[in-house]
């Protein structure tokens, strides 16, 4: 099932920590996170592929930013050869595609994507966060004071945690994409 976890505006690890223990029951098989100036994204694992080397947060080679996904894309093997060697690839997961795909074509990456997903990428100034076409997989969004009080974006692939936090939430778009630098965008 996996889930993913993260909040945006300050580097709110509490939080984060808080929101990636509700979805516990998602991840039996690890769980990971990567902190960065302005956010901190979680992850949840069960492991389908790649068991012993998919676990997320993933880096792209630069250390730059990271991926976190819950979901499946469908054509992960032709991505892959697409790709091909233009990347380094850390994992067998088909989750490292979207992270590749992201460094090539930026929000655009989303339109090559066939699959059911939800996924976050941070760096260090930047959060893009996708939800497949259809919706399948969940995501949510709220907004509330962070550990110091100061205003912070959440989300989760599930309500409980924010939900007992946040002053507002609502259900992510699905076949959206949203970049912390321009806002939402239908793809």
């Amino acid at each position: 099932m996996c889930g993913i976890v993260g909040t945006w505006g300050t580097p709110d690890a509490a939080l984060t920590g808080r929101l990636l223990d509700s979805i516990a029951h998602r991840g039996p098989d690890g769980h990971g996170d990567d902190r960065r100036p302005r956010g901190v994204v979680g992850h949840r694992r069960l492991a389908i592929m790649d068991p012993e080397g998919g676990a997320q947060p993933i880096p792209n080679d630069a250390g730059s930013m990271v991926v976190c996904a819950n979901g499946e894309i469908y054509n992960f093997p032709a991505l892959r050869r697409e790709i091909g060697a233009t990347r380094r690839w850390r994992t067998g997961s088909d989750s490292e595609a979207i992270l590749h795909l992201f460094e090539s074509h930026d929000t655009e990456a989303t339109k090559k994507l066939r699959g059911m997903y939800a996924f976050a990428i941070l760096g260090d100034d930047r959060l893009v966060l996708a939800r497949d076409p259809i919706g399948i997989k969940p995501l949510y969004l709220g907004v509330g004071p962070g550990s110091d009080g100061t205003p912070v974006l959440a989300f989760s692939s599930e309500l409980t945690g924010l939900c007992e936090w946040a002053r507002e939430v609502r259900e992510f778009p699905p076949g959206y994409v949203f970049d912390s630098r321009s806002g939402f965008r239908r793809f």
